[in-house]
């Protein structure tokens, strides 16, 4: 009768190992979807910041462009490198965010679907195979005229 007892202590063992397991993924599945939001939500602040930069610039460089060409009318000269290198190093850094938005969305789109799956797993098929190992456990205790300590 003791071997009865141990045999089905371990069984909920088991069910309790799979509950905390279940929990334990699905922590870590929030966390990746937390990470994968967190960096989209950066990279856009990023790619606003340097928009927001780049249309300042490009006003610098329109500016400076029609002082040159009210110099110019005049006899003088208004270089406007700065400016227009300025534009050009806020489109670059534009551009390789954009990139970067790109990257994450390719890997998102390879990540959703396993993440999809797994999270089926752990929000339907662990809770079914919990309460199919409940369903066991009980009908061995009922088989057997025992009841086992609870934990």
């Amino acid at each position: 009768m003791a071997d009865i007892h141990a045999d089905i202590e371990a069984l909920r063992e088991f069910a309790g190992a799979l509950t905390r397991y279940r929990h334990g993924q699905r922590e870590v599945a929030d966390r990746g979807d937390y990470q994968l939001a967190a960096t989209r939500a950066s990279l856009e602040e990023k790619a606003s910041q340097w928009r927001s930069l780049l249309a300042r610039r490009q006003a610098d460089l329109a500016a400076c462009q029609r002082a040159a060409a009210m110099d110019a009318e005049g006899g003088g000269h208004v270089g406007c490198h700065a400016e227009a290198a300025a534009v050009r190093e806020a489109e670059e850094r534009l551009e390789s965010i954009r990139r970067w938005q790109q990257r994450v969305e390719d890997g998102a789109s390879a990540f959703q679907g396993p993440s999809s799956r797994f999270r089926n797993v752990l929000d339907v098929d662990l809770p079914r195979t919990e309460q199919h190992l409940q369903a066991i456990i009980d009908g061995l205790e009922a088989a057997r005229g025992v009841r086992a300590r609870r934990s």
